[in-house]
């Protein structure tokens, strides 16, 4: 399950100091025109486009393929690689990431050619922000990985500082790495400082800003924010990013008319800059901040701008982050069912980013799960095309039987005995294939909710004052799935989420999904009760200790995953949506805060808010752990289950 954060990215490259337009630059450009077509025109047409690809982008491109075309025809192979590799920096600033990658392959194959180390390191560092701009992470590690590598083996410090900032970028955008994040951050501002790269400075800042953002802590964040901003405009560079980081800050602190303003700057110099990917990223941001104010409609025409650049991009990150914001604008607004289809596209382009990023471990999972639909739709169709048959048949034989009536008598008492026996043997079909297509109904819907749908055609949304939501993953998922065979790891979730679902429903709890390896269940619904909380506290403790027991003692061919969980109680709104395919949900505050406990638990360990506490703290001893901050829902005091009190006899 993909944690509720915001991770930040800046490509990361070193560059000469540039003139931009001035009239130095003028000059440079009269002197390439009047330059014969040699080494010396060579060098000057690099100088002018390595000065303008981050300021004007369409003359860089120009100048940078004179370059490349001179530098084929004298055969200079290391000035083609740093050519093609202008040419690739100015369209990813222009957010062209097909016109990058091909200039950059055929970059690093120039530099390949000639066993040009520095320039290999350089271009492995810029294919990996193109393929982390896509949310393809592993790859992107990996050519970050061979960018430090080849850096360290010539001792570049500079190429070593970019690629110890990248692949910090990498691994915060995993909580449970955030740690590895800091440390190559810390690696890479130490060189940029000791060398005087204020570009690489101002980039780790607000890496290092955004790691403190994750972690709760704004003021921090916005303190390197600000030292970011401060750096990239002293040297002309973007500052879109900048800008876009500052407002979640302040959003972060619930000053979110002032993340607007941030927001709006952030869109401006984007925009100005052809930044299409940080444009699309800030019209996200803007529109989390208008639905927190409860503009809800500026909120969604703020999504589906960022959607829709983010979609020629197919920058997977942002239009998933796009869907989960618009999502819940729709749902605040009451418009559940473009609410369910931007929840149903949000989980579709997630599951493509899962897939991209864990190959075809992933990959065969969401490939069962849809294959698994299917063959529930085809059986339920052929359920009712057997059903209809059976009926047809029937009639026809009823009516042949009649015919035979008027021709002899003997045959009828024949032919009553038959319709006797097929009508009692068609009846049960027809019982059986009803019992089943009962059967699967009640797999998606919980009972009540399956009546209702029968008898009334549709469900009506509830609101219900109390109920307990639970969610359990299992720790280390991501790395795990990379390493294990698709079969033993579909095999090992399976195994679990069998045993998940017999404990629920012996504790009187619903299930509602399941993501990847995140499984979501709920008390206290569709039946409304007073247990809940105590019901999902013995799911939960019930839960660990299966999964603490296979750990110690783990079952041939399944892995022995460790767990987190995490619950809260809290009115929640539940209700059936889609029309084909259809799923009982629930939405609200309180599901959002229980999915935070459970990515803020520690393995074997049960984590629960403030609320919750307040329920049981009666029947359960508990340890008190502190506070986190929850987006739209303040500061929530957290508490681990440490074990049941013992019940007192009275006299």
């Amino acid at each position: 399950m993909k944690r509720l954060f915001v991770t930040l990215f800046i490509a990361f490259v070193f560059c000469n100091h540039g003139y931009g337009q001035t009239p130095k630059m003028d000059s440079l450009k009269m002197v390439a025109m009047e330059l014969p077509p040699d080494s010396t025109r060579l060098k000057v047409l690099m100088e002018i486009s390595t000065a303008l690809y981050r300021v004007n982008q369409d003359s860089a491109i120009k100048y940078s393929e004179q370059a490349r075309d001179l530098a084929q025809e004298l055969g200079r192979m290391e000035d083609l690689g740093y050519a093609l590799k202008n040419i690739g920096l100015a369209y990813y600033f222009k957010s062209n990431f097909p016109e990058v990658m091909t200039n950059w392959q055929q970059s690093l194959e120039a530099f390949e050619s000639i066993d040009h180390t520095e320039g290999i390191s350089n271009l492995l560092n810029n294919l990996g922000a193109v393929a982390y701009s896509k949310g393809d992470d592993p790859k992107a590690l990996e050519y970050y990985l061979g960018s430090l590598r080849a850096a360290e083996k010539i001792n570049n410090e500079e190429r070593m500082a970019t690629a110890y900032v990248n692949i910090g970028a990498v691994y915060a955008n995993d909580g449970n790495t955030y740690r590895e994040a800091l440390e190559n951050y810390a690696k890479a501002l130490a060189i940029s400082e000791r060398t005087g790269k204020k570009d690489a400075i101002g980039t780790t800042a607000l890496n290092i800003g955004e790691l403190y953002l994750n972690q709760g802590n704004a003021d921090q964040a916005l303190l390197q924010f600000q030292k970011s901003l401060s750096v990239l405009q002293e040297i002309g560079g973007h500052v879109s990013t900048a800008f876009a980081s500052l407002g979640r800050g302040h959003a972060e602190k619930g000053e979110y008319l002032t993340a607007i303003e941030y927001y709006n700057k952030a869109i401006a110099e984007a925009e100005k800059n052809e930044a299409t990917i940080e444009e699309s990223g800030a019209y996200t941001n803007l529109g989390d901040a208008y639905r927190n104010l409860n503009q809800n409609r500026q909120a969604v025409n703020a999504y589906l701008k960022g959607i829709d650049l983010a979609k020629d991009l197919e920058a997977y990150k942002e239009i998933k982050d796009g869907y989960e914001g618009l999502a819940k604008a729709y749902a605040s607004l009451g418009d559940f069912p473009k609410a369910y289809e931007a929840q149903t596209k949000f989980d579709e382009t997630k599951e493509v980013i899962r897939a991209e990023e864990y190959d075809t471990n992933i990959g065969n999972l969401r490939f069962q799960f849809d294959l698994e639909n299917k063959q529930k739709e085809i059986a339920i169709l052929n359920q009712e095309n057997e059903i209809a048959n059976a009926e047809i048949e029937r009639a026809s034989i009823t009516r042949n039987f009649l015919f035979a009536i008027a021709g002899l008598f003997l045959l009828i008492i024949g032919g009553i005995m038959y319709q006797l026996r097929f009508v009692k043997k068609t009846s049960a079909i027809i019982e059986e294939e009803r019992n089943k297509s009962e059967e699967i109904l009640l797999n998606i819907l919980p009972k009540e909710t399956a009546d209702e749908l029968k008898l009334n055609g549709f469900v009506e949304t509830k609101k219900y004052d109390q109920a307990t939501v639970l969610f359990t993953d299992f720790k280390g998922f991501t790395l795990i799935a990379e390493k294990l065979p698709a079969e033993e790891l579909i095999k090992s979730v399976d195994f679990y989420f069998k045993k998940f679902d017999e404990i629920i429903e012996r504790n009187n709890l619903e299930k509602i999904k399941t993501i990847g390896d995140a499984y979501m269940c709920a008390g206290g619904l569709p039946e409304p009760n007073d247990t809940n909380q105590i019901d999902a506290i013995n799911a939960a403790l019930e839960i660990v200790g299966f999964v603490n027991e296979q750990h110690r003692n783990p079952k041939e061919g399944i892995y022995p995953f460790e767990i987190r969980v995490g619950l809260n109680t809290g009115p929640v709104v539940a209700g059936v949506v889609g029309t084909k395919k259809f799923q009982y949900d629930i939405w609200g505050n309180t599901v959002n805060v229980a999915s935070r406990m459970e990515s803020n638990s520690e393995p074997g360990k049960v984590n629960i808010s403030e609320a919750t506490y307040a329920l049981i703290k009666d029947y359960y001893k508990c340890k008190y752990r502190g506070e986190i901050d929850v987006k739209n829902a303040g500061k929530h005091k957290m508490y681990f289950i440490e074990e049941a009190k013992p019940k007192l006899s009275v006299a």
